[in-house]
């Protein structure tokens, strides 16, 4: 691979690259890898030393000294049945990038970290809780629909390797008449993981919200450990809008059986322009978590 390689696959914008500007971490390795393996439609790529957006990419480049062997060596050992990899050092406007091609495999590649299922939810919350500070950072997501910050969201979590479909046929829709549209649903190892149902809110509408709320349930056929109501919220007065979400989700009428609320499941969470609570919900015997976070746009 030289040079006129990789910028023609930035070019392209495929989504069988992702781009990270510095990566030693073997886990998140391993997830990237499993995730182009399993999901890409042909070989796809690793480019380290690379940041990238939803419009352009920007080379930062690696030092002279940077080593990945170790750490890919550890990410591939975290694998069942690990795809063929190849990695390469390119020069890419006078800097080093880090490439490393991962074929596809029509046989599941399966990520094998040892993570309990509470881990593997904090994991993705801590994640999707970062997103949120992007997507609120980001002047351009101020007065936008719900698809598109949506569309962000799915993007930003998909570069951490999770497998994100979107706008996905599920389940049934409100009207019980045919199947509905999830927003985000998340799969790992090709099973599914948890699903989001975002919203934009000016006001606590109380008729918007019990639709949403209802959504997640219609949508979830298999009894996901966790899903996530997520609130882009335009309102000033934000505190104020919190405590009266809380206290209305603490009492509504869930189609699954109420069992605990944690309103102050964000106590630890320093800050005050994003916050989250939870409830927890009996199905069929089994509890579920529904994570609500709210981000004041």
């Amino acid at each position: 691979m030289v040079e006129t390689e990789v910028i023609e696959l930035l070019n392209n914008n495929q989504s069988n690259i992702i781009c990270r500007d510095l990566e030693f971490k073997p886990t998140n390795l391993a997830m990237y890898i499993a995730t182009l393996a399993n999901n890409a439609k042909q070989s796809g790529y690793i480019l380290i030393g690379v940041s990238f957006n939803r419009n352009s990419y920007e080379i930062n480049g690696v030092s002279k000294d940077f080593k990945i062997k170790e750490p890919l060596e550890k990410a591939i050992s975290q694998l069942t049945n690990p795809p063929k990899i190849v990695q390469q050092r390119v020069s890419v406007n006078g800097r080093d990038v880090l490439v490393i091609k991962v074929e596809r495999k029509e046989d599941s590649v399966f990520f094998n970290v040892k993570l309990n299922d509470d881990e593997k939810i904090d994991l993705f919350i801590k994640d999707i809780l970062r997103a949120c500070v992007k997507l609120q950072a980001n002047i351009r997501f101020k007065n936008v629909s719900e698809d598109e910050r949506n569309d962000y969201i799915r993007d930003l979590l998909s570069m951490k390797g999770y497998f994100i479909k979107d706008q996905t046929r599920r389940g049934y829709s409100s009207s019980g008449k045919s199947t509905g549209e999830v927003d985000i649903f998340i799969e790992i190892n090709d099973m599914p993981f948890s699903i989001v149902e975002a919203l934009n809110l000016n006001s606590l509408n109380i008729s918007y919200l019990n639709t949403h709320l209802d959504k997640i349930y219609s949508y979830d056929t298999t009894g996901n450990k966790f899903n996530v109501c997520l609130s882009y919220v335009e309102i000033k007065d934000f505190g104020s809008f919190w405590e009266k979400y809380r206290d209305y989700v603490s009492t509504y009428s869930y189609p699954i059986d109420l069992v605990e609320c944690r309103k102050d499941a964000d106590k630890e969470f320093p800050y005050s322009e994003i916050r989250f609570m939870t409830t927890t919900h009996n199905r069929n015997g089994k509890p579920t978590l529904l994570y609500h976070v709210a981000v004041k746009m």
